[in-house]
């Protein structure tokens, strides 16, 4: 799968009109081949997981407030991502992470002061496993290779 849509995202922010308008049409283009993408996939992501993040417009403005690594024993690691809007929080638990990538450029360009969840693209590997990538603001990314996920609201 490579459907991946990132770089496109910060064309579509560009001063460059020329650069923008090439931009916004890879994204489109991309973002339509990921969506089919996604509706076959989807359905192997858990249940509860899914609801949620469908019913939250995929995360979409969320903040992040807490991130935490906890490593269980015999090299399985956990990543926990708390976010928040408004009054909604939840637990987001990446368990058996195999990788985690968080790009936060010297430009920090976060919306408001705080790194904001932006647009999210789920890959099924060949092993099983997933990847999760997250755009964040205009130019921050994160990228997680896990075993399985799981969500609670508090």
């Amino acid at each position: 799968m490579k459907y991946y849509i990132g770089e496109y995202w910060y064309m579509t922010n560009s001063n460059d009109a020329e650069t923008r308008e090439f931009g916004e049409k890879k994204w489109n283009e991309t973002a339509k081949k990921y969506g089919s993408y996604f509706e076959s996939i989807k359905d192997r992501l858990p249940k509860k997981f899914y609801k949620e993040f469908d019913k939250n417009k995929w995360f979409h403005d969320f903040h992040f407030v807490n991130l935490n690594i906890t490593n269980i024993g015999k090299c399985k690691t956990d990543v926990v991502f708390t976010i928040n809007m408004d009054e909604i929080s939840y637990n987001i638990t990446f368990l058996g992470t195999k990788e985690l990538i968080v790009n936060i450029p010297q430009t920090q360009n976060w919306l408001m002061g705080k790194l904001t969840w932006g647009y999210t693209e789920f890959e099924l590997n060949d092993d099983k496993s997933w990847t999760i990538r997250i755009l964040c603001d205009l130019d921050n990314e994160i990228n997680i290779r896990f075993k399985n996920i799981k969500i609670n609201k508090f």
